[in-house]
Order: C-alpha cells, then sequence, then structure tokens
C-alpha cells in the first residue's frame, strides 16, 4: 500500500531538484559563452551529452536498490507533482519529441490525431489501469492478470502483449537516440544507438523504477529548458517580450495578415492559374488516356521532324527526343515551351 507523505523528504527533494535546476540553467550559458568564444558545435554538442549522461548516471548508481518494492514501485512514495513531473518527461521522450513534431511537419493539422492519441493513451492508463493495478497491490501488469484471472495463459498473453507495445515503442525511442547521438557527436548511428543504449542501461538498471522516476525528473528539467528557450528567445525577438503566452495572440494576428497578403498576391494567384490549367489539362487527358498519348507521340514526332529539318544531328535529336517524352510523361509540357530550339538547332540568317 502506500506510504503517508513525508514532508522532509519532500523539502528535500525540492531542494536537490532546485539546485539541479539552477546549475543546468549555468550549464547551458557556459556552453553559450563557449560557442560565442568559437568552440565548434561538436565540441559543444559532446559536452552537452556526457554531462547530462554523467548526471543520470549518476542518479541511477545512487538510487540503487534490492529491496522489490523501490525496484518495482520506487517505495511507492513518490510525490504527486514528482509522479507528474516523471510522466511527463516519459512524454517528452525521442518518440514524440522528434516523431510527433515530424508528424506534424509531414501531415499537417491531421497530424494532431496522432498527438491526441498519444495524449490520451496515458490519460487512459492513469485513469482505467494504474489506479486498479496499485490497488491490487500487483508489480506487474502481467502479475495483476495472473492474480485476478488466474493460471499462467493470462499472464503469457499479458508478457506478449506487453513485449509488442514495448517493441514497438522502443524501437523508435533508440532510432531518435541514435539520431541525436550522431548528429550531437558526429559518431556513426550504430555508435549512437550503442551509446544511448548502454547510458539507459546504467540510469536504470540497479535502480528500476526509483532510478528511473528521479531520472525523469531531471530530464524533464532538461526538456523544459530546451523547449522554453528557443521559445522565449523567437518572443523576445519578435515581440520584445520574454512570455511568449502573452503575444500569441498578436503572433497569430501577424501569421494571419501575412497568409491574407499571400493569398492576394498578384504571384499566388499567377500560381494558383497555372497548377489550375495544369489540373484541367491532366484531367482532360484522363478522361481519354489512349488518345492523350497518341496525341502527345504525334506533336514530339512532328516537333523532332521540324528539328531535323534545321541541320540537328543525331545526336542532339536523341537528347532532345528522351527530354521530351519524359515531360509528357510527368505531365509537364510547359518544359518543352522553354526550351530555346532557335537557339541551339536554327542557324542565323
Amino acid at each position: 500500500m502506500s506510504r503517508p507523505p513525508d514532508p522532509d523528504f519532500r523539502r528535500r527533494l525540492d531542494g536537490v531538484y532546485l539546485r539541479f535546476a539552477v546549475g543546468f540553467v549555468v550549464f547551458v550559458g557556459l556552453l553559450a559563452v563557449l560557442e560565442v568564444a568559437g568552440a565548434s558545435r561538436t565540441t559543444i554538442g559532446v559536452t552537452f551529452l556526457l554531462a547530462t549522461l554523467a548526471v543520470y548516471a549518476t542518479i541511477g548508481i545512487l538510487a540503487r536498490t534490492i529491496d522489490p518494492v523501490e525496484y518495482y514501485v520506487a517505495g511507492r512514495r513518490v510525490p504527486a507533482f514528482y509522479n507528474g513531473v516523471a510522466i511527463a518527461a516519459d512524454w517528452l521522450s525521442a518518440a514524440s519529441f522528434l516523431g510527433l513534431a515530424g508528424t506534424l511537419y509531414l501531415h499537417g493539422f491531421g497530424g494532431l490525431a496522432f498527438v491526441l492519441g498519444w495524449s490520451g493513451g496515458f490519460v487512459l492508463v492513469a485513469v482505467l489501469l494504474a489506479p486498479y493495478l496499485r490497488r491490487f497491490g500487483q508489480f506487474t501488469i502481467p502479475d495483476f492478470l495472473a492474480a485476478r484471472y488466474g493460471g499462467a495463459p493470462a499472464r503469457l498473453v499479458g508478457v506478449v502483449a506487453l513485449l509488442l507495445c514495448s517493441f514497438l515503442y522502443l524501437v523508435a525511442q533508440i532510432y531518435g537516440v541514435g539520431l541525436i547521438t550522431s548528429r550531437l557527436t558526429g559518431l556513426a548511428f550504430e555508435v549512437g544507438v550503442f551509446l544511448g543504449l548502454g547510458g539507459i542501461l546504467v540510469c536504470s538498471f540497479l535502480g528500476g523504477m526509483r532510478a528511473i522516476t528521479w531520472t525523469q525528473v531531471a530530464q524533464y528539467i532538461v526538456l523544459i529548458v530546451a523547449y522554453v528557450t528557443p521559445v522565449v528567445w523567437l518572443s523576445m525577438k519578435q515581440t520584445g517580450s520574454p512570455v511568449p503566452q502573452l503575444t500569441y495572440g498578436v503572433q497569430l494576428q501577424q501569421v494571419t495578415a501575412l497568409e491574407q497578403a499571400l493569398a492576394s498576391s498578384s504571384e499566388e494567384r499567377h500560381v494558383q492559374r497555372i497548377w489550375l490549367h495544369r489540373a484541367q489539362v491532366l484531367q482532360e487527358r484522363l478522361r481519354d488516356p489512349a488518345a492523350a498519348l497518341q496525341r502527345e507521340r504525334a506533336q514530339i514526332e512532328q516537333l523532332i521532324a521540324s528539328l531535323g529539318s534545321y541541320g540537328a544531328d543525331a545526336a542532339e535529336l536523341a537528347v532532345f527526343g528522351i527530354a521530351a517524352i519524359v515531360a509528357v510523361q510527368v505531365g509537364r509540357r510547359k518544359v518543352l515551351n522553354q526550351v530555346n530550339f532557335d537557339k541551339h538547332f536554327i542557324p542565323p540568317l
């Protein structure tokens, strides 16, 4: 069962992580000074990576334990605030830090469905699963299923489901770790994966959930600084305010004004007419593809014949013929109109 909250323990935690936050901000400031002094990006990246890994490894070693309750559920004495911070850090992982940002970049507003599903999954687990698992007194979901439904089959189903979900999640996480490590250090992707896995093992192997929880709290501070710093910098540059939330509406108004100016510009209308014409041409071709292909072939053959009458050699005709066929295949006949045939084939009068 849960242990009663310890005010002294909470105060010690507040002091430790407050000092860590201040030290990390100072550390980031020192890296900024090194960058201004001319240090290379590789040096700064390696320093940042090794320093954070050293902190996480130190937490993992200091939190080592052989008590099963401490190892599996961190002694059931993690304050609610820090438990929420650890969960938030788990959400702000490599999979979401890179994957969700890339999904929004590729799919636009449609990518928000993945964000909602990702976040909603955490809410469902916290509301529908975690309280009952905690009340039941078991450490893992397979243990809960075995005790609740009886026998090894239920435990086996839980283990298989857990392995499948964890495997898919860890593949994305490890891939992100390899990308970040190789980007910061300049090492090969495979080496970055092994470095990341080594750091994860040191942070979690000796202390279990106890080490993971306190490591995640420290990681949350690092991630929040990484998120907030560029946003505050952009807010200062754009609006002069260090609090971006206060100027969010002003920024949206500026973006809306730029979008309206772009939509009403003559250049944008010209581009829209070009794409509309291309769409109409392609739609006309799709009504009878065979006839459209025959027409294009006849036009190309006629054009090649006319070029040959001006004295173009076989090599030039072959090159132009290939380019013309490719242009027709991709539906970009405008390429043919942009070629200056007079310059290459028609002799001066």
